[in-house]
């Protein structure tokens, strides 16, 4: 099991430093989360991504990460950004989130099966939050035209549409971003 930090303002992990504008992290090295209290606060007041389902799949989302990570798959991606060009890692990184985002989708629909745990509108605090938290919103929000070419995570759509597809499905196996045509 993936262990959580909470901190608040900065902490130091074997991934490096982390403060508020690093935002929530999975660190394979020490196979911890890390997030930032403080993160969940800017998500709800600045960003409008508000209820406790919004939060819910950002962990979600992270944890997903030490999945990757126990499946091999986040060293292959590591390695293979490493290797590439500036563009082409991004786009490598985009694939990776896309896939955190559906295998987040695939834990709640799991928890709500299994235990009957997601209230009315939680599906729907959790869209919202993919869509306050992609690339193409960030940037926005910063007061930047977007940039496909810098995007790690993908835009609003691509967060939505993959955490759906895992909630819909319920099966890992349909959260294969490395091999979509189409993310």
């Amino acid at each position: 099991p993936a262990t959580l930090v909470l901190y608040k303002g900065v902490t130091q992990s074997p991934c490096g430093g982390a403060s508020g504008a690093t935002g929530p992290f999975y660190c394979p090295s020490d196979r911890k989360v890390y997030l930032d209290t403080a993160f969940f606060t800017t998500m709800r007041q600045q960003l409008g991504a508000t209820g406790d389902f919004a939060a819910a799949y950002v962990v979600g989302h992270e944890i997903a990460h030490h999945v990757q990570n126990e499946l091999g798959i986040l060293g292959k991606t590591t390695q293979a950004r490493q290797s590439a060009g500036q563009a082409e890692a991004n786009a490598i990184s985009v694939r990776t989130e896309l896939q955190a985002d559906c295998l987040s989708g695939v834990w709640a629909k799991r928890a709500e099966t299994r235990f009957g745990s997601l209230e009315e509108g939680d599906i729907q605090e959790a869209m919202n939050a993919a869509g306050k938290i992609g690339d193409d919103a960030l940037q926005r929000s910063a007061g930047r035209v977007p940039m496909p070419d810098s995007f790690t995570h993908g835009t609003s759509e691509q967060r939505q549409t993959w955490f759906s597809r895992g909630y819909q499905t319920g099966d890992l196996e349909q959260c294969d971003t490395f091999n979509a045509r189409q993310l």
